[in-house]
């Protein structure tokens, strides 16, 4: 498996990879429905962090795309001791790619670049009802901090 950092060339395969991971989640929980405009938006926000110095994108490649992890340096506001944090925007891996060690790998890189950075933490949202991600972000070392609540009006 080659894991690398994503290009210009590959947004389409990463919108690609995007839509099988949101797919997932809306079988788990109906209220990750998608606009007709989802993937427009989307091919234009991974353009956009192909070229921020404070993201990174990695794929993750067995002869064609299978997996990959967005990361982002985030601020805190000036209340907190440190200055930014890293984040994971989100892990996506083909149903032909799990449990094999793919999201670990990915996310084990992008856990270097943070530390390149020298960021003193990482945090991640996890939807509640998907067992598998709250399970795999488990197995990562990655503990309960927030919870965030909704109301539908």
């Amino acid at each position: 498996m080659d894991i690398r950092r994503a290009g210009e060339g590959e947004v389409a395969a990463l919108v690609g990879l995007w839509r099988e991971m949101w797919d997932f989640h809306a079988k788990t929980d109906p209220r990750y429905a998608l606009s007709p405009l989802a993937e427009k938006v989307m091919t234009a926000w991974i353009e956009e962090n192909l070229r921020s110095e404070r993201s990174r994108i990695l794929i993750a490649w067995e002869g064609k795309p299978v997996g990959y992890v967005t990361g982002m340096i985030l601020e805190n506001p000036p209340i907190l001791p440190w200055q930014f944090y890293g984040f994971v925007s989100e892990i996506a891996v083909t149903a032909s790619a799990r449990r094999r060690g793919v999201g670990a790998r990915l996310l084990t890189e992008l856990h270097h670049w943070f530390r390149a950075h020298r960021l003193p933490y990482v945090e991640v949202n996890v939807s509640v009802r998907n067992a598998l991600s709250r399970s795999f972000w488990g197995k990562s070392g990655y503990t309960d901090f927030l919870e965030r609540l909704r109301l539908e009006l």
